[in-house]
C-alpha cells in the first residue's frame, strides 16, 4: 500500500502504534485502493511480553499473475492477544532488538514459550480464485466467508551480537502451532464447521548503534498466519513491517 506511514509512541516497556495513509497521489490506479484500520499495543520486558492488535482491510489485488485482478470488496479482519515468556535467563529482550526500548547487551540467546488467542475473518462476495484458475478447485471457488478462532502455542528463539564499537545485529524466530475452529460459508449460504492444525512462522531482524547518548537502528518483521480452506487449500495472511528509529538519551 503506497503512501502508508506508521506512527508509534513508547514509554518504558510499553508501545502503541497505528497506521495511516499520508497521501494517495502515488497509488497505482490499476491496483485499486485498500481501506484499512490498524492499531497495536505491546508491552515487553526481559522476562515476558504481551501484544494485542486489531486490523481490518478491504480491497486487494493479485500479484505475480499475467493480468492484475482486483478484489475491491474482499474484506479481512484480524484481532488477538499474544504473549511470550522466557524459558532461559539472559539479557536478550524483544524491545532491545526492535527499537532499543531496553538496553542492548552482549549476551547469550534466549528461548521463549509463546502463545495466545487470535480471530481471523474473511468476507468476499466473489470467488477468491483468479480468472485463469477458474474451475481448478470448486470448493475454494465457492467459498464466500471464513471465520477462524484459534489457539496458538509454540517456541521462539532470539539473539543479538554487539561489537566493541556498540554496533549490533540480531534476529528472532517464532514457530507456532495453530489449532483453529473454522466456520465456512459458500455461495449458497451453506455453513460448514471443522477444525485444523497448521504451522505459522514469524521472524524479527534488528541492527543498529547502541551508544550511551545516541541510539539508532533499523528493524523488520515478517509475520505469516496459515489458515486452511475448503478444497485442501491455504490462505496465508502476511504482514511485513520496517522501522527506522533514533533515540537521544537525556
Amino acid at each position: 500500500m503506497a503512501g502508508v506511514s506508521r506512527f508509534g509512541l513508547g514509554y518504558g516497556d510499553f508501545s502503541i502504534g497505528a497506521s495511516f495513509r499520508s497521501s494517495s497521489k502515488d497509488l497505482d490506479p490499476q491496483k485499486g485502493t485498500t481501506n484499512y484500520f490498524d492499531v497495536q499495543l505491546g508491552y515487553h520486558n526481559r522476562k515476558w511480553g504481551l501484544d494485542t492488535y486489531y486490523q481490518t482491510y478491504q480491497g486487494f489485488y493479485t500479484a505475480n499473475t499475467n493480468l492484475i485482478q482486483l478484489f475491491p470488496d474482499l474484506k479481512f479482519r484480524h484481532y488477538g492477544l499474544m504473549g511470550r515468556y522466557a524459558l532461559t535467563d539472559s539479557d536478550f529482550s524483544v524491545g532491545a532488538l526492535m527499537d532499543q526500548s531496553d538496553e542492548v547487551k552482549n549476551s547469550a540467546g534466549k528461548i521463549y514459550l509463546i502463545g495466545g488467542l487470535q480471530q481471523h475473518e474473511m468476507d468476499s462476495p466473489t470467488s477468491l480464485l483468479i480468472q485463469e484458475n477458474a474451475g481448478i478447485n470448486s470448493d475454494l471457488e465457492k467459498l464466500r466467508k471464513l471465520k477462524v478462532s484459534s489457539l496458538n502455542l509454540g517456541l521462539g528463539a532470539g539473539r543479538y551480537w554487539v561489537n566493541d564499537n556498540h554496533f549490533f545485529i540480531g534476529a528472532m524466530l517464532d514457530v507456532m502451532g495453530t489449532l483453529g475452529l473454522y466456520t465456512y460459508e459458500n455461495d449458497s449460504q451453506v455453513k460448514e464447521e471443522s477444525s485444523y492444525a497448521t504451522l505459522s512462522p514469524d521472524i524479527k531482524l534488528g541492527l543498529g548503534y547502541a551508544g550511551q547518548t545516541y541510539k539508532f537502528g533499523l528493524s523488520a518483521v515478517a509475520d505469516i498466519t496459515t489458515l486452511r480452506t475448503p478444497g485442501s487449500a491455504f490462505i496465508k495472511p502476511a504482514s511485513q513491517k520496517l522501522l527506522l528509529y533514533m533515540r537521544i538519551m537525556l
